[in-house]
């Protein structure tokens, strides 16, 4: 069976001088070192759906941990909003052509800070935001962290309003087991603040965002997650935030239980920065590689059974300005093989980004590398990795 990965954002009419037009959904490959990234999702059209009833407003309270999901549903599904998304864009003929889309997002403190996804957002002219009563704002954007995926809305209501708001609040994705009970609350396919039921089906799982960079720690769950839950929280049934939703794996036939979100631990860790209006800044290696196999090994006559090989080196970056070589041609021949970070083993891409995250821009690690047969070590001083970078590490 063919299966492909999809963002879970869906773009609705898209009205132009000759009529309306469909998208259609345009997926972007899974990563298979080297790394490669395939074209921007789009989406398809989509009716717009009617909001829910009214909801009494102020903060969210904890649940007891023994909560249905039913309650956790009536404590947060206030605090979920729906983004609809104007944008302008020319079709082939160089015709105007206006767009819409909508995603999820939720509210986190009395000021309408609203967190979602920056894909959901990116290249918008104008956000409306709409609450659970039905009222809808504009919303502006503060600062996204186009890295991991993430952004941060301001809701921009009268101030009796943003007291009112429900807040929802953010929990801890560093103690979630596989296997826990959670929920996704969301508007997919423009049906808004649906709730699905799942569990965490694993954890730490790395993976390809939107833009060339993979996006690590990210929890996998079976909670149905379909376009428009993007940018929407995953919670526990104490109703706290564990995981925002961002992307699944699609087949033909519809969803196959699937889906992916940005730990919320990650969140947190670059909040300071998104509500001062600051793109955050993360630790840039400049690598693109692929894991050394048994049958690669013996190809390339080395004595390790395990690391990455090195296919490029970004031109200036860290690691080519710490002596480390790619092989540059496709054949692995000649090329470093990355068998440590720190002294931490290493066996894939997905490793090497893992440690990289842990780290900041500025920083020094020492990096254990096999060339011609013989051990090597160089001290790497990290970069900053920019949207424009070619190397995803």
């Amino acid at each position: 069976m063919y299966v492909k990965l999809v963002i879970a954002l869906i773009i609705g009419i898209v009205i132009g001088v000759a009529g309306v037009y469909s998208l259609g959904s345009a997926p972007f490959t899974s990563i298979t070192p080297p790394i490669a990234v395939g074209p921007r999702p789009q989406a398809e059209i989509r009716p717009t759906a009617i909001p829910t009833p009214p909801s009494n407003g102020g903060t969210a309270p904890s649940a007891d941990a023994g909560d249905a999901p039913s309650q956790v549903y009536d404590r947060v599904s206030a605090g979920v909003v729906n983004i609809t998304i104007s944008a302008q864009s020319r079709d082939v003929f160089g015709r105007t052509i206006q767009q819409q889309g909508t995603g999820s997002g939720f509210i986190i403190d009395d000021q309408g800070s609203i967190v979602t996804n920056q894909h959901v957002v990116s290249n918008a002219q104008r956000l409306d935001i709409t609450l659970a009563d039905g009222s809808s704002y504009i919303g502006e954007v503060v600062a996204s962290d186009v890295a991991d995926d993430l952004a941060l809305v301001r809701l921009q209501a009268p101030a009796d309003k943003l007291r009112q708001l429900t807040i929802v609040r953010l929990g801890d994705s560093g103690s979630l087991k596989v296997g826990q009970t959670v929920v996704a609350i969301g508007n997919p396919f423009g049906l808004e603040r649906s709730e699905s039921l799942g569990i965490v089906s694993s954890l730490g799982r790395t993976r390809q965002g939107i833009e060339q960079r993979l996006i690590t720690n990210m929890i996998q769950t079976d909670a149905a997650i379909n376009p428009g839950n993007s940018g929407g929280p995953l919670l526990n049934l104490q109703g706290e935030v564990i995981g925002i939703n961002e992307q699944i794996e699609a087949s033909p036939q519809g969803n196959v239980g699937i889906g992916f979100a940005i730990p919320v631990n990650t969140l947190k860790r670059y909040l300071p920065d998104l509500l001062a209006g600051r793109e955050p800044k993360h630790a840039w290696l400049g690598i693109a590689g692929r894991a050394l196999t048994p049958s690669l090994a013996e190809q390339l006559h080395t004595p390790v059974q395990q690391g990455v090989v090195l296919a490029n080196t970004t031109p200036g970056g860290p690691a080519a300005q710490a002596g480390l070589l790619g092989s540059g041609r496709g054949d692995a021949s000649g090329a470093d093989i990355i068998t440590e970070i720190d002294g931490h083993p290493v066996r894939s891409v997905e490793d090497i980004a893992q440690l990289i995250d842990q780290k900041d821009p500025g920083d020094t690690i020492r990096v254990t590398y096999v060339r011609g047969g013989q051990n090597q070590t160089a001290d790497v001083t990290l970069g900053t990795w920019e949207n424009s970078q070619a190397s995803a590490r």
